[in-house]
């Protein structure tokens, strides 16, 4: 029962983020009230706040960033509507190119690219052609990071606040959800005479090297 159980909570959490990224747009679009767009606006602060609380080494100054980055988001949002807009594209962009250099940085010459360093946590030895083909995936992961940040710049700068976030607020879960559908159908079909690992062991790997890998460098 417990196993046939395991994917409500992932799906619970999916359709939170949906239903949390879907409210922050509508907000962006002007349907929610001004004690809502004030309150979406220091949320992902107050996450920030958390961490800081719980993991950050240099507390001072991190309290000084998060108070400073306050104050600038409510000025904003008072002066030119444009807060709450800062409090989401700025993280959105700082996490697509933290992500970019996670994997980009482990494609230079003499590093083991990210993914076949999942793949090898999942799966022990890997024969050439799968460990080629992770190669190949970590080199689309990190396209997909640039284009998200390249897009959301672009149509910050020439489409209207509406089509800005929508992209990278209510599009943002089903486009990463999309990209790790497609690459897994793809290697389904493309090394069907390997053992596949579930998505779920996937991301558990993936969370499991970055915790370590953060660990290592404090």
């Amino acid at each position: 029962m417990a196993r046939r159980l395991g994917w409500l909570w992932p799906a619970l959490i999916l359709l939170s983020g949906l239903g949390y990224q879907y409210l922050v747009h509508s907000a962006l679009a002007g349907e929610q009230i001004e004690s809502i767009r004030i309150a979406l606006a220091f949320l992902p602060l107050l996450v920030l706040a958390w961490w800081v609380a719980a993991r950050a080494r240099n507390k001072p100054l991190w309290l000084f960033v998060l108070l400073a980055a306050g104050a600038a988001i409510y000025l904003l949002e008072q002066l030119t509507r444009w807060g709450l807009a800062a409090a989401y594209g700025i993280p959105h962009a700082a996490i697509y190119l933290s992500l970019l250099w996670l994997f980009g940085h482990t494609l230079w010459q003499g590093k083991e690219p990210l993914v076949t360093r999942l793949a090898r946590r999942v799966h022990g030895t890997l024969p050439p052609a799968l460990a080629a083909y992770t190669r190949r995936v970590t080199w689309a992961w990190c396209v997909f990071f640039g284009a998200q940040i390249a897009v959301s710049i672009l149509l910050f700068r020439f489409a209207s606040l509406n089509v800005w976030s929508l992209f990278i607020n209510a599009l943002n879960i089903p486009l990463v959800a999309l990209m790790f559908i497609s690459e897994y159908v793809y290697r389904l079909i493309r090394h069907r005479e390997f053992p596949h690992a579930s998505l779920i062991d996937g991301i558990r790997a993936f969370s499991h090297d970055t915790a370590h890998t953060g660990s290592a460098r404090t």
